[in-house]
Order: structure tokens, then C-alpha cells, then sequence
């Protein structure tokens, strides 16, 4: 019996699965933004957005995949469609399920593996949006809670797919059997009354020559009461001036158009609606105006709410691009940003044989503060220094902190006897400046872009080498870098 109901309920999900129409179909950018998104917030090579069928998981949209599909006995995602929570595997060698799996147990294997089922509008579970890498790890929460919301506009755009085709398909078998039955004024008038669409017909004027059952009862009127009246008689002037806009331009351009309309609801609210409006010709050559309308007012608010999560998304991206470029303690650019910068500010000075230096500094006997007064001291000298050097530099350098009490700085279109003279009034002002605790200064090392630099790590090791000439040489000064005095 549990074997009937399990084939049963396979049954109905395969059925439902085939229903979206998206198994082996073209990618389609709106699903393959999500997959670049998950993978970009989860810091991850691989996601995908799969679908499971009865032999294969197959690839909707993938990033880091090269193939489209696998067969489902060797797929994490159809185990992850078994629950409808979200399903983690951190490292796939220690878990039993999967430690002896070819995917994970070949070359480049898999070792993690988050993903959350998607549903089809019916409730069963027919895929999953994951997220896939090649060594163990785990999600921050951030990152869980975007895979789940990615998940929902997976799972909405679905949804809004499978309802546009099915639109379309309607549209297209009602527009032909309009056609065919155009002959019989009856059989027109019984069809749209059966039809689930809101349908009128216009005049070139735009008075109402016909309208069916339903647009009657949608607005609470008989089969003939607005016969021969006009939008202007029944709704306010905004709303009119609309309606009449819209049939006006289909009318001009002979073509047919969808476009979205607005109705108030009884209880005061909007309704929204799809109308697809087209041209048409009475019996008598008369050129006439035909509208078929749908309510997408919960389609219409998912959209409002999912553009909402989009910016949401947005946000909270640019909030971890900050963050991954800035130093927490003082706000100035961290080493991975400083070295990015210097790496395209190096690259354009070669190429343009333009000027270019450098500075590294550190805090003289900062150990000391740390030791006597502890890191709260310590962290409060840093951020000061930090304050000096951002408000030294120009709008065109950048100021960063390089590593514990250590901060550099680019310099571009800059040669060395400006940027020593620069340094050394930067030390007299950290020298000079009133501190909270005791007297710091800083010994600053200096290195110029010239023909003989190597590569860019020698532009650092020289700037570097001429930081411990200025140590060496006393402290509290700027030195440039020389072969010599190194």
C-alpha cells in the first residue's frame, strides 16, 4: 500500500513537473540572473537551478557546469526534494549518504552542497535552486536566508511562466475560434459568455457595442445598460482618459496591444487587469475596437513584492561589497582593496609612462601602547593615524590600512620629491598632534616607479625596505627608497 501511494504521488509530481513546460527548453535570463546571484552571494563556483523528472536531473539554468544533466540516482537534489525545508550536505566525504558517490568521490568532486526545493503551483516538489563547491564550508545565515528568498522568486517566476503561456495558448485557441465563429452572431455572444475573460467591443468613438456576461456582472449592470455610452459616462476622469488613450493608440497603429488597466474593487481597492486590446471590422466595414481582459491583480502584487526583494537583494549586495573592501577598525580601505588599486594604478603609470610612488608607514613602538595602556588604546591610536593619513591624502590617491599598525598609501601622478615632502609633513603632523595618551609618531618608507622595478611586488618590497631604512635611521621620518641605504 505505502508502495501504491509513493508511485502515486511520483505520478502527480511528474505530472506537475511537465505542466511548467521547462524541462529541456532554451536558458531564459530571468532564471539564469537568480542562479548568478545565488552563486555570487554564497561565494560559490557552482549553482544551478534543477529539475528533477524520472531518470535525470536536468539543468534549467547553471553557472560552473558544463553539462545540462546527470542521472537522479546520483543526484544531491533529489534527495534535497524529499523534505521541503532547506537541505545542507558541509562536507559530502563525511556523510554517509554521499561519501561514495562518483560526484563526489572524482576528481574535483563535490564536497558541499546547499539547496532548497522549489515548488511547482500544485505544492509538489520538482527541483531545487542549490548552491554546489568543491571543499567543505558552511552558509553564513545572510547567506541562507538570500538562497531561500532566491528560491521563492524561482518558484514565483515559475508560476507567472507557466500562467503566461497558458494565457497565451487561450488567447491564440480563442482568437481562432473567434474567427470561425464570426458568421453566427449567437455562437460569438454564447462563447464570450462562456469564456472566463472580461470582453467588449468599441466603436471607432468609443461607445460600447457589446460586452458579455461577465463584464456585466463585474460591474453590477444588465446586457444593455451601457450600450452606447462611453468609458467618460461611468468612470471618474482619470480613468477614462486612460481607457480612451489605450484604444485610441490600437486603433492609430492597426495593431493589436497588451497593456495594464486599473478598475476600483467594491471594498475600495484596485484591481489590476491584462488587457490585450485589438482592431477589428463590424460586417459593415466599420472599424471597431475589441478588448479582452484578465484579473492579474495577485499576479500583480507577487510582482510589487518580488521587485521589493530585488532591491532588498540589491542592497544588501552593495552593503557586502562594502565590507569586503574596508577595514573595520578604521574605515579606510583594507589590503585586498589597497592592492587591487595598485595593481590598476601600476598597469596604467607603465603603460602611460606616468609618475607613480608609494608610501608604506608604521607606527613607531606601537607595541609599547598596546603593552602599557591595552588594545582599546591601541585601536584608538590606529583610527587617529588613519584620520591623519585620510586627511592627507587627495581626492585621486588611496589611504588604506596595510596590516595591524601598518598603513600605505598610493600616490599617482606623483614623483618621488613631492611625495617625500608630502611624508615628511605628514610625520611632523603626527609628531605634533595632540594624542589622548602619549606622544606618536610615524616612520614612513617611499619607492618610485622607475625602469628597474621589477613587477609590482618589487614596487612593494622597495617601499617596504625603505620603511626599515627609516626605522633603522632613527624613526619619526620619511625615507625614499635607494639601493644604497638599503
Amino acid at each position: 500500500m505505502l508502495n501504491d501511494l509513493a508511485t502515486e504521488e511520483e505520478a502527480l509530481r511528474l505530472e506537475s513537473l511537465r505542466s511548467l513546460d521547462l524541462l529541456d527548453t532554451e536558458p531564459e535570463p530571468e532564471f539564469d540572473e537568480l542562479v548568478q546571484i545565488a552563486a555570487a552571494i554564497c561565494e560559490t563556483p557552482i549553482s544551478t537551478m534543477t529539475l528533477i523528472d524520472e531518470r535525470r536531473q536536468w539543468f534549467k539554468a547553471a553557472v560552473g557546469v558544463a553539462h545540462r544533466e546527470n542521472p537522479r540516482e546520483i543526484s544531491f537534489c533529489a534527495r534535497a526534494i524529499e523534505r521541503s525545508d532547506f537541505f545542507v550536505v558541509e562536507d559530502a566525504t563525511k556523510d554517509e549518504r554521499f561519501s561514495s558517490n562518483p560526484l563526489v568521490t572524482g576528481a574535483g568532486g563535490i564536497r558541499f552542497y546547499a539547496g532548497m526545493p522549489l515548488e511547482a503551483p500544485g505544492g509538489h516538489r520538482v527541483g531545487t535552486l542549490c548552491v554546489v563547491d568543491s571543499v567543505p564550508r558552511q552558509l553564513t545565515a545572510l547567506q541562507r536566508d538570500t538562497l531561500i528568498v532566491l528560491a521563492r522568486q524561482v518558484m514565483a517566476r515559475m508560476e507567472m511562466r507557466q500562467q503566461q503561456r497558458e494565457l497565451e495558448r487561450t488567447l491564440a485557441e480563442k482568437e481562432a475560434l473567434t474567427r470561425e465563429l464570426r458568421a453566427s452572431d449567437q455562437l460569438f455572444r454564447t462563447f464570450m459568455d462562456k469564456s472566463p475573460f472580461v470582453s467588449y467591443l468599441k466603436d471607432a468613438d468609443g461607445r460600447y457595442i457589446y460586452y458579455n456576461k461577465q463584464y456585466a456582472e463585474l460591474f453590477g449592470i444588465t446586457r444593455e445598460e451601457w450600450l452606447g455610452s462611453r468609458d467618460e459616462d461611468h468612470f471618474n476622469e482619470e480613468q477614462a482618459t486612460i481607457f480612451m488613450e489605450n484604444d485610441r493608440a490600437v486603433l492609430r497603429k492597426g495593431a493589436s496591444t497588451t497593456v495594464m488597466e486599473t478598475t476600483p474593487a467594491d471594498d475600495g481597492s484596485v484591481r489590476w487587469w491584462r488587457s490585450h486590446k485589438f482592431p477589428c471590422h463590424h460586417i459593415d466595414g466599420n472599424l471597431l475596437l475589441g478588448g479582452v481582459s484578465v484579473d492579474v491583480t495577485e499576479e500583480w502584487q507577487r510582482e510589487i513584492m518580488l521587485e521589493a526583494s530585488k532591491l532588498e537583494l540589491e542592497e544588501a549586495n552593495q552593503q557586502l561589497k562594502t565590507l569586503s573592501i574596508t577595514d573595520a577598525l578604521t574605515g579606510l580601505r583594507n589590503r585586498r582593496a589597497f592592492e587591487e588599486r595598485l595593481e590598476i594604478e601600476f598597469s596604467l603609470a607603465r603603460r602611460k609612462k606616468r609618475p607613480l610612488t608609494m608610501i608604506i608607514l608604521d607606527i613607531d613602538f606601537f607595541k609599547q601602547v598596546n603593552d602599557r595602556l591595552g588594545h582599546a588604546a591601541g585601536d584608538e591610536v590606529l583610527c587617529e593615524v588613519a584620520n591623519h593619513l585620510q586627511g592627507s591624502v587627495r581626492l585621486t590617491d588611496l589611504a588604506a590600512r596595510y596590516g595591524g599598525e601598518e598603513f600605505a598609501a598610493i600616490l599617482p601622478e606623483t614623483e618621488a620629491t613631492s611625495a617625500y615632502q608630502w611624508a615628511e609633513r605628514l610625520a611632523e603632523i603626527m609628531a605634533q598632534a595632540r594624542w589622548r595618551y602619549h606622544p606618536v609618531t610615524v616612520s614612513i618608507g617611499i619607492a618610485e616607479l622607475t625602469d628597474d622595478v621589477a613587477d609590482m611586488a618589487d614596487f612593494v618590497e622597495r617601499a617596504d625596505q625603505a620603511l626599515y631604512t627609516a626605522k633603522r635611521e632613527g624613526r619619526a621620518r620619511a625615507v625614499v627608497y635607494d639601493k644604497c641605504r638599503a
